[in-house]
């Protein structure tokens, strides 16, 4: 006796799990998409949002550069996910018509589950993991952006205060 049925529930479970994996993927994924997209609301609000520049606008060259810098990695991140939740062909499935032919209902049930499990692996766990592996790589790339663009905005946010400041402090240095 073979452990067909046994690599048989083993296939089907497997093919859950990374089913279910690529959806929590795309609920992260637009979960990034949504926060880079509050995240550029809240970079508006800082200071020197004009188009025109100007050191009124801008204490330093450096706080212009890191707010551009903030709004290009946003714009990656909102890129991203919207690349990552794109739907993709996700597996082929044997339809029932297929599974009534002569040749199939007559095969023994060990030979059946074998063809069966060799098709599943074949035609749907090897095309949807290599899915799963883009969809996390794509999730990985924008959470690193939208990291970064936190930081540069939170980093523009405290040299504008901390310039202003200072030019309070020493208006002639």
């Amino acid at each position: 006796m073979s452990n067909i049925k046994l690599t048989y529930q083993y296939t089907l479970d497997s093919i859950k799990i990374v089913t279910e994996n690529i959806d929590k993927l795309n609920v992260r994924l637009g979960v990034v998409l949504t926060l880079a997209i509050l995240l550029a609301g809240f970079g508006k609000d800082l200071p020197g949002f004009d188009l025109c520049v100007g050191l009124d606008t801008y204490p330093c060259l450096t706080c212009l550069l890191t707010k551009f810098s903030a709004y290009a990695l946003i714009v990656v991140a909102i890129g991203l996910g919207l690349w990552g939740i794109l739907p993709e062909n996700g597996g082929k499935i044997v339809l029932p018509k297929q599974l009534l032919s002569p040749e199939w209902n007559q095969a023994s049930e060990e030979d059946y589950l074998t063809a069966l499990v060799q098709y599943l692996e074949s035609e749907t766990l090897l095309v949807l993991d290599p899915i799963r592996s883009r969809k996390s790589q794509r999730l990985q790339w924008g959470i690193w952006a939208l990291g970064i663009a936190a930081l540069l905005l939170g980093l523009d946010e405290i040299l504008a205060i901390g310039l202003s400041n200072l030019q309070e402090i020493c208006p002639h240095g």
